[in-house]
């Protein structure tokens, strides 16, 4: 059914989210969804016996994979979202296989490489007012210097920073 649908878009923006929710402690449901309206529609999904929400890249890649085989060829730019959990380089070099973009959140200890300024951690670059946000492009991540990525860090309103937020 979603590959009727997808097949009427043409030419748009697929925006695809990932994630995971652990079923009685003992299951993970990996679930990949299209987002429509402002709703998430199952597109793939697969359960393991896992005691943890966050799972390896080598566990979802096949998902990932049969994912892309479903849409359709004339599907425009696909571009997947997904939380922190799974920030990994494994992913980021799939998606760029597959032709997909990516939005990820990083952790805030994630290391960020920059041309002329060296290396520092995402919290040490986030904006120090609430509600700013810094835009850096061309930077590499993590110790594997993947990149070049463009890279948006914000602190919203109300977020009192990194130390808060490891005392909660």
């Amino acid at each position: 059914m979603i590959q009727a649908a997808l097949s009427s878009w043409g030419q748009w923006k697929v925006y695809l989210a990932l994630d995971t929710t652990l079923l009685w402690d003992r299951y993970g449901l990996i679930c990949l969804s299209v987002i429509y309206r402002g709703r998430a529609v199952p597109l793939a999904w697969q359960v393991v016996e896992h005691g943890s929400a966050q799972v390896a890249f080598s566990v979802y890649r096949p998902l990932l994979q049969r994912a892309a085989a479903l849409l359709p060829e004339r599907t425009g730019k696909v571009v997947l979202w997904a939380d922190r959990g799974f920030a990994d380089v494994n992913l980021m070099r799939l998606c760029g296989s597959l032709g997909w973009g990516y939005r990820l959140r990083i952790k805030s200890s994630f290391l960020v490489y920059r041309r002329g300024h060296g290396s520092a951690l995402v919290e040490q670059l986030l904006p120090k007012r609430q509600g700013k946000a810094v835009f850096l492009h061309h930077v590499h991540i993590t110790g594997q210097r993947h990149g070049p990525v463009p890279l948006a860090l914000a602190r919203p309103p109300g977020d009192e920073g990194p130390l808060a937020d490891r005392q909660r």
